[in-house]
């Protein structure tokens, strides 16, 4: 049997001022959290409505939806405002039809800080725009001009929900996590469970109630050197492990999973 294909959903940015100057991206660790658990990874551009999403649907076994510097635009939430930072629409478009389509399929997937906030919004959640200036939270942004490994360490803890998912996966009832996001969950969105909680009351880990297969979404980085961090890695392999186990039904049913 081949490796998994993972796919990993690009961000669409303007690098330049040209026409020509848009790029599609993603971070690298994102690649080496998929790479390192001997998947491959499929690359899906921010093609939006244009998005072949059946070539994409047939060739993955599994979708990691990853961090960025931008933020979902309000209005994918249904609100008026105009956004704060970065924003990438077509990302969002594509994102939540993906998502979509995964659990219409029972395609594993797993939602790491922008994409876990992509969860919230698809099941008709609200964000935080700044979670720092929301009164008793914590201010979870990353801490500027600081080593990596100072910005990706542990910032403060999470308490796990009993008998949840992520408990499951852990096998603790709490553990240390890093931050580096200013957004966040604020309405839960319905058909979504709790699966971790901050201190400071923010909700920081959800799952889909009665998916057909592995569909978490956690707000800190997992993939940050994820090899020194047994919680971390604990967390991807089950990713990893479901994608397996869906890339072995599709090879049982000829090549497609329905």
């Amino acid at each position: 049997m081949s490796k998994p294909l993972i796919g990993l959903p690009l961000c669409r940015w303007q690098l330049t001022d040209r026409d020509i100057g848009w790029f599609h991206l993603v971070g690298e660790k994102y690649i080496s959290s998929v790479t390192g658990y001997g998947a491959f990874p499929l690359m899906i551009p921010a093609f939006a409505d244009e998005l072949d999403m059946d070539t994409v649907l047939n060739s993955v076994s599994g979708i990691m939806f990853g961090g960025s510097l931008s933020n979902v635009h309000p209005s994918f939430y249904g609100d008026e405002h105009p956004g704060l930072g970065l924003a990438d629409k077509p990302r969002d478009a594509t994102v939540l039809r993906l998502m979509h389509a995964c659990l219409e399929r029972g395609i594993p997937f797993i939602g790491i800080c922008r994409g876990v906030q992509e969860m919230n919004v698809l099941f008709g959640g609200t964000l935080h725009r700044e979670v720092h200036a929301v009164a008793g939270r914590l201010d979870h942004r990353e801490v500027k001009e600081v080593p990596d490994d100072v910005a990706y360490g542990p910032i403060h803890n999470v308490t796990l929900t009993a008998g949840g998912l992520l408990q499951q996966v852990i096998g603790a009832q709490q553990m240390a996590v890093n931050s580096l996001h200013g957004q966040g969950i604020d309405r839960l969105g319905e058909g979504l469970q709790i699966e971790a909680v901050a201190e400071d009351g923010q909700i920081e880990a959800v799952s889909v109630i009665g998916a057909k297969a592995f569909a978490l979404g956690v707000q800190w980085h997992p993939e940050y050197r994820y090899w020194e961090n047994p919680q971390y890695n604990a967390l991807l392999q089950a990713f990893h492990d479901a994608a397996k186990e869906y890339q072995a039904s599709k090879v049982e049913k000829g090549g497609v999973v329905a």
